[in-house]
């Protein structure tokens, strides 16, 4: 899936603009811009890299990122996992565990909470090989362990976690 940023574009003060342009800095197409929603489609569907349509004095333009970060972001392959879901009770132990059979684990990180001093309820895992990550993701994804449905996916780098943030802020 690529991402596709649609920003509206209003009529607004310079002062605003500027303020607003210089946030959307790493979208690759905008003008006079008041808010962006970031969509998810299909990479096989294709858009042009900037289509305006106007529509009572407003323009919407559909802003696509740049060529090489779709093509980085959906085919990012590795090692380490991201799992979520995890009970309280859940060890380092039981991770391990319910995981070495789909290959050789180099690393198990059962993220902590400092103050209660308990898990909070997410982990990494290392393997050895690309197809044991793949093993344990068929393997595990939606299954139960310590009595909560888990969720495992291919961990993503931090840097791909804040371009997400970038393009899609939450809305309150």
């Amino acid at each position: 899936m690529a991402a596709t940023v649609f920003t509206v574009a209003l009529p607004l003060s310079s002062s605003i603009n500027s303020k607003i342009t210089e946030r959307l800095k790493d979208v690759s197409c905008f003008s006079s811009v008041a808010f962006s929603v970031g969509l998810n489609f299909p990479s096989s569907l294709s858009y042009s890299a900037t289509q305006k349509h106007h529509n009572n004095g407003f323009a919407v333009v559909a802003c696509l990122p740049p060529f090489s970060s779709i093509g980085s972001s959906t085919t990012t392959t590795s090692t380490k996992l991201y799992i979520s879901g995890l009970s309280f009770r859940t060890t380092e132990e039981s991770l391990r565990n319910a995981f070495q059979d789909f290959g050789k684990l180099l690393e198990v990180n059962l993220v902590m909470d400092k103050v209660a001093n308990r898990p909070r309820g997410f982990a990494f895992l290392r393997y050895s090989a690309e197809e044991e990550s793949k093993k344990a993701i068929e393997g595990m994804h939606g299954k139960f362990l310590d009595g909560r449905v888990i969720f495992v996916e291919i961990a993503k780098p931090r840097s791909e976690l804040r371009q997400s943030v970038k393009q899609n802020p939450r809305q309150y």
